[in-house]
């Protein structure tokens, strides 16, 4: 059972990952031959499997999956079984409804009916070991793990133990305790395993089936990539583990992506260990969840599984499935040879005009984050409930504004609509989650430059439907559709993620396909083209074909014969070749006719004559009597390499630069063809961009560099990846905060990632509002999952920082590059368990807000009255008297004592600038004149304000105070009695009420010297 948390879908139970197919199979139980599912009608689910052997018959245990067509939860009420004697007649009988949970096991709840094992015992009796919820648990996880008892296979069962042999009280563990397998070995010894979540536990149990021996022990090593669904078995002395592994990404042997698992094994030669990791036998299959069965019967080893196959079927309505188990036994240990699943899931032939099938999706975030898998976007499957590996998608801790998909084509293809289907997990605007683009448009490939597509019919950006784009028909080898994210308000903004379920492509319809005709010898399979020409009003272009398999007993004598194909993208049905089939020519016939050999170049075509993929050049050889030869190809400086018999080679060149190929053919009677060559120019590096910020002058310098066909171009826009611009010189900013994108373009065509620069808010700018975000956060400890960025990211969701499992005294700091003054800041903490549970994150029991005092050289607290609140949902808000500094921090104390027993986080930090008072619009002059041989000073005060003002002037001489009226002046003197009055300074106070607030203002005047005699 693989459950993996992911944005808005509760995903809780059994299971282990796997790929995604074409097409559903729906599939009778009761055919003739081999076939899978073992029920594909969708009449019934059934979901991890076990296989038990007794008395001539193979039984499979299994849960039943009852989930609806688009509930994404494991809803699985009882288990079932299946038996035959026969597994290769494809003929099982169903039994029903074998046992519930909480009908066999008092202590347990209902439903949750997981994946569990049922073996026969030393005393001949059978023991199903299943896990099952406890009813009154107090633990986090109430998953036990309980064992039924009956004298059959089918039962009836009761309850062996009267409570769980393992669980979370029981063992003093945090483990999710599932997915038990149970091994009685030879010697009547008894061993279980069991585990989720990357934890294998095993244990010795006592012959009566339920007592543990010793202390379980934790299996770390030899297992490589375990998730869960562990299956033990032995075979000629040599213990075998097989398990769900889920050791994900881009280069991974088991999955791309963390919600598919594949099936590996591990070997030992003791059930306890030492493992030795093996490999994978079991690719990620249709389910995002996997769980094997291995026995064997009849002298006949089989592995069960369980896949999405059946009608109906999906990630929660999954359906067992059964296949052989080949080994190779000249290694020691004996190895297991990948599984051979059935049926085959061959191509998709039927006629569709949809040609993305047949391209190479790529993605201008890869490696794609391992939640999501690139092939998802044209596999032509849209579920009602998709999970993120039914996706491309682009949510991580890091959402540019802008993002693309792109289709290559080997052979250009003339299309003309394309079809998308958006998901969404958030409404835009937020900047978090996953969201509808903002807008989007629909680029081609022409010359070495993406150009718009033509009179597009709309881009719809909702996530209800599945969206057509129609266009004016054009012929290229690339598209690419250009995604805008949905920014929220912040400044600068923040991104939500972009997700597609399916994109199609659909090519133009032609007016006719040319006629296929070839020529064979009797008994030789013939030379069929890989493409054929399809023709429209104003071009004509190549189109590859898939032929179906010719039979040979229809080439075994001379004659003509219809051989049908597909072409792809070509609606209208499928076309036919004629072969026509000749008898030998006679022995000593001379043939004096060389063969003629052609090179094609197949990749996607960039610009100046670059390919921007691998290529593969295609050798086809022809002649007037053989339909194969020897063909010989060279590449570099490299010898020849030979393939006989081959009518056709095909030699790949992958490396960048500037590769020869040579290529001849020479036919049966010894004929050699002119040698043909080409050259290939393969550029498949992107270049890199990057921009510096220079405050003076407030300016972005951009540079780009590019190890393969040379930098073409670089291009600038700025806050938004719109209206994107040529660069010619630095860009010039003004004082305003700003993001600068920035992309270039190589010659090849390739287009770097996004790059972007932020240019911080102008150190002249005023400060108003919560001016954290323009400060640089930093903390006392995060966890490796966490960012301390996200507390200052202006989004009350999503990203958060935090500590676990640490806990104690924790800090959060943000310091700006200047002085600051401010008088409010705020907290919003992250919250995922309720004070009670003491474990996860909890706010802290206590915290404090600190500034820095730069002349004191130490941290103070703020001045503020009140409470610091602890809330979760609104940001805890403080209000303290103004302090100027360059750094403030919160200061915490978790809620618990002990590690991981509820640890600090943040969703958001806030500060306030303090505002500024009003201003006075006010002034005072002051001029002197003698008066009886002594000089008196007359000061002028003028109110031009809105208010009343009061003005207070303070003279060396003396004071005086005038209330005036707005815009009006009064005048004031003082005598100095001072015949020779020396230069000074009047200096006054205005005050008056603005906005409700009071409000003073000093100024002062200066008056010159001054002689009365």
């Amino acid at each position: 059972m693989i459950r993996r948390p992911w944005r808005n879908v509760a995903v809780t139970a059994a299971g282990t990952a796997v790929l995604l197919v074409a097409a559903l199979l729906p599939l009778s139980s009761a055919a003739a031959a081999t076939v899978n599912p073992i029920i594909g009608d969708g009449t019934v689910y059934s979901a991890d499997p076990t296989l038990l052997v007794d008395d001539g018959t193979l039984y499979i245990h299994a849960g039943r999956d009852e989930a609806g067509p688009t509930t994404n939860d494991f809803i699985m009420n009882e288990w079932q079984a299946f038996s035959t004697t026969d597994p290769d007649s494809g003929e099982w009988e169903h039994h029903p409804s074998v046992m519930r949970p909480e009908e066999v096991f008092e202590w347990a709840t209902p439903g949750r009916a997981y994946a569990g094992q049922v073996v026969k015992g030393g005393d001949g009796r059978f023991y199903w070991y299943v896990p099952v919820n406890e009813a009154e648990s107090s633990s986090p996880d109430k998953f036990g793990i309980g064992v039924a008892v009956s004298d059959s296979p089918l039962g009836p069962w009761t309850d062996h133990v009267g409570g769980p042999i393992v669980s979370q009280s029981i063992l003093g563990n945090d483990a999710h305790n599932i997915d038990p397998t149970v091994l009685v070995d030879d010697d009547g010894t008894v061993w279980m395993y069991w585990g989720s979540f990357s934890r294998l536990m095993a244990t010795q149990l006592d012959d009566d089936m339920k007592t543990l021996i010793g202390s379980p022990m934790t299996i770390t090593s030899g297992v490589d990539g375990f998730f869960e669904a562990a299956w033990l078995f032995t075979r000629n002395g040599t213990y075998y583990l097989a398990y769900a592994a889920n050791n994900a990404g881009p280069d991974s042997n088991c999955t791309p992506a963390v919600y598919h698992a594949c099936i590996a094994y591990s070997t030992a030669s003791s059930p306890l260990g030492p493992w030795t990791y093996q490999g994978r036998i079991l690719a990620p299959v249709s389910s995002t969840t996997s769980h094997p069965a291995i026995a064997e019967f009849d002298d006949t080893w089989y592995i069960a599984y369980h896949t999405a196959d059946a009608a109906g079927g999906n990630h929660f309505r999954r359906s067992v499935a059964i296949d052989v188990l080949e080994w190779d036994d000249t290694q020691t240990p004996a190895r297991i040879m990948p599984v051979v699943t059935t049926p085959a899931h061959d191509i998709d032939l039927a006629p569709r005009s949809n040609v993305a099938p047949w391209a190479t999706a790529s993605a201008s975030n890869e490696p794609i984050p391992t939640q999501y898998w690139i092939d998802a976007l044209n596999d032509e499957i849209v579920r009602p409930n998709p999970l993120p590996p039914d996706m491309w998608g682009s949510w991580s801790s890091v959402r540019p504004a802008q993002q693309w998909i792109q289709y290559d084509w080997e052979r250009p293809v003339r299309i003309d609509s394309a079809s998308i289907d958006f998901w969404r997990d958030a409404a835009p605007g937020t900047g978090d989650g996953v969201a509808d683009p903002a807008s989007w448009v629909l680029q081609y490939w022409d010359g070495g430059l993406w150009k718009d597509v033509s009179n597009p019919s709309g881009y719809p950006t909702t996530t209800t439907q599945m969206h057509e784009v129609t266009f004016d028909a054009v012929t290229t080898s690339r598209l690419r559709a250009v995604l805008n994210a949905s920014p929220n308000s912040a400044t600068p903004p923040q991104y939500s993620g972009l997700a597609v379920e399916e994109w199609e492509v659909h090519a133009a319809q032609p007016d006719s396909v040319d006629p296929v005709s070839t020529t064979t010898t009797v008994g030789v399979q013939p030379a069929l083209p890989d493409a054929v020409a399809v023709n429209f009003a104003d071009e004509k272009i190549l189109v590859p074909v898939h032929w179906d398999a010719i039979d040979d007993a229809d080439l075994a004598a001379a004659g003509e014969l219809s051989v049908a194909g597909t072409v792809e993208g070509y609606a209208a049905g499928r076309v036919d070749a004629t072969v026509t089939v000749r008898e030998p020519v006679p022995p000593g016939t001379p043939d004096m006719t060389a063969p003629e050999l052609s090179i094609e170049a197949l990749g996607t075509q960039g610009g100046s004559g670059w390919f921007v993929t691998p290529v593969t050049i295609r050798a086809t050889a022809s002649d007037d009597r053989d339909v194969r030869m020897r063909i010989d190809v060279a590449t570099g400086s490299a010898e020849w390499t030979t393939t006989e018999n081959a009518h056709q080679v095909d030699t790949v060149v992958a490396e960048d630069g500037l590769t020869a190929v040579t290529a001849r053919a020479m036919d049966a009677a010894g004929n050699v063809s002119a040698i043909a060559s080409t050259e290939v120019r393969i550029d498949t590096a992107a270049p890199q961009v990057a921009g510096t910020f220079s405050p003076e002058g407030r300016t972005v310098t951009a540079s780009a560099s590019d190890s393969g066909s040379g930098v073409a171009a670089i291009e600038y826009a700025i806050d938004a990846p719109s209206g994107w611009q040529p660069y010619l010189a630095p860009v010039a900013l003004d004082g305003a905060r700003h993001v600068v994108h920035l992309r270039a373009r190589d010659l090849a065509g390739n287009v770097s990632t996004l790059s972007s620069t932020a240019v911080p808010l102008s150190p002249d700018a005023p400060l108003t509002g919560n001016i954290a975000p323009i400060a640089t956060p930093t903390a006392s400890y995060t966890s490796g999952w966490n960012s301390v960025t996200a507390v200052n990211d202006e989004s009350l969701s999503g990203a958060s920082w935090g500590t676990w499992p640490n806990v104690g005294e924790q800090w959060v700091q943000l310091t700006w590059d200047r002085e600051v003054t401010i008088d409010r800041a705020g907290v919003l903490f992250f919250r995922d368990q309720p004070d009670e549970a003491g474990g996860g994150m909890i706010p802290p029991r206590e915290w404090r807000l600190q500034y820095f005092d730069e002349a004191a050289g130490a941290w103070a607290d703020v001045s503020m009255a009140g409470a610091y609140g602890r809330s979760s949902d609104t940001v805890n808000e403080v209000a303290f008297a103004p302090v100027a500094t360059t750094r403030l921090r919160a200061l915490m104390q978790a809620w618990g004592q002990d590690s991981a027993g509820g640890s600090s986080g943040i969703l958001e930090f806030q500060a306030w600038a303090a505002e500024a008072p009003p201003a006075i619009d006010a002034s005072v002059a002051v001029t002197s004149r003698c008066v009886a041989g002594a000089a008196v000073l007359v000061m002028t005060a003028k109110n031009a304000d809105a208010v009343p003002l009061v003005f207070d002037i303070a003279t060396p001489y003396g004071r005086r105070s005038a209330s005036v009226q707005p815009g009006a002046s009064t005048s004031a003197s003082v005598s100095t009695r001072l015949a020779v009055l020396p230069a000074g300074v009047v200096t006054a106070t205005v005050s008056g009420t603005i906005d409700g607030a009071a409000v003073t203002l000093p100024l002062s005047a200066p008056f010159p010297a001054r002689t009365c005699r």
